[in-house]
């Protein structure tokens, strides 16, 4: 069996000379973990022929909820090797480049060299912010994260509003400012769409407040939004189809699907919170629930 084989019934929609430009795309995929994993495995199911797949960790049993390649032969080893395997088991013809490493920001203004798209998919929030940023001015960068219930892609390009306007971050903070800022309770308790969107129960958003617990999410929703940017990747790379870019994105829940966009009043917070005397009084906001659900509503 050979590659037109595999992907015969692609044909079926795909011309034969869009079959070949997912053939000869080359995808860097930044953290394979529930996301990037299946991101990975669906374009591999599609065809692509050249992945490049960073990641430093290695499976545990947290990991068996959501991640495709996390079973119980695969605990203890790199995520990124185990998804290469997976791929060749897919399409023994696909070139796959694993790098058994985390991504540092020293990193970051290279990574556009790495694919013809770049998916930063890291669990470390600030860095693929970092990334997504830096490649954006040159490459497609793919944007995926689920919080939930809640799944949002979106592709940033050069003409894109700022990553930080998009999700309501200080505008302008480096990576190590952002760190800083993401890390503090007062921060991470501005973030009550976890709850009134994403659907997590308030007394595990108050745990992860505090850092005693971890991210929430569910396989349904993690492989929705990975399958959305596998999606988004595909039509950038056959030209086919017009993709969906920021400032719009999917805004996928249990009862919905649609194409929204990122509103004005993300941008204004945006920059607003990127002076300290402001950052005090987005700290207040945290000490009322009715002021909270003001603000988030004024989020969009």
């Amino acid at each position: 069996m050979s590659y037109p084989k595999f992907f015969e019934r692609n044909l079926g929609v795909l011309t034969r000379a869009e079959q070949e430009r997912i053939r000869d795309a080359k995808v860097a995929i930044i953290g394979c973990g529930g996301i990037g994993g299946v991101i990975a495995v669906v374009l591999a199911r599609s065809g692509l022929g050249h992945f490049m797949l960073m990641e430093h960790d290695i499976y545990e049993p947290s990991n068996m909820n959501r991640q495709i390649a996390c079973c119980v032969d695969a605990l203890g080893r790199n995520k990124a090797a185990c998804i290469r395997e997976d791929i060749l088991s897919i399409n023994p013809e696909a070139e796959v480049e694993v790098v058994e490493r985390a991504l540092t920001i020293d990193d970051v203004d290279e990574v556009a060299q790495w694919g013809d798209v770049v998916a930063p998919v890291m669990d470390e929030w600030p860095l693929s912010l970092a990334t997504i940023e830096a490649v954006r001015k040159s490459k497609p960068a793919i944007m995926a994260y689920p919080v939930g219930a809640l799944a949002r892609t979106s592709v940033f390009l050069a003409e894109s509003p700022s990553v930080a306007e998009c999700l309501a971050m200080p505008f302008g903070f480096g990576y190590e400012r952002l760190i800083r800022y993401t890390s503090r309770p007062e921060a991470r308790r501005l973030l009550q769409y976890y709850v009134t969107e994403g659907e997590w129960r308030e007394e595990w958003f108050d745990g992860w407040v505090d850092a005693q617990l971890p991210h929430a999410q569910l396989c349904t929703i993690v492989w929705l939004t990975s399958c959305l940017a596998a999606m988004e990747i595909l039509k950038l790379v056959t030209r086919r189809w017009k993709p969906v870019v920021a400032p719009r994105y999917w805004h996928i829940t249990p009862e919905g699907a649609a194409i929204k966009k990122f509103g004005l009043g993300r941008k204004l917070i945006s920059r607003l919170s990127r002076r300290e005397g402001l950052q005090r009084y987005f700290t207040m906001l945290t000490s009322s629930k009715r002021l909270l659900r003001l603000f988030t509503r004024l989020l969009g």
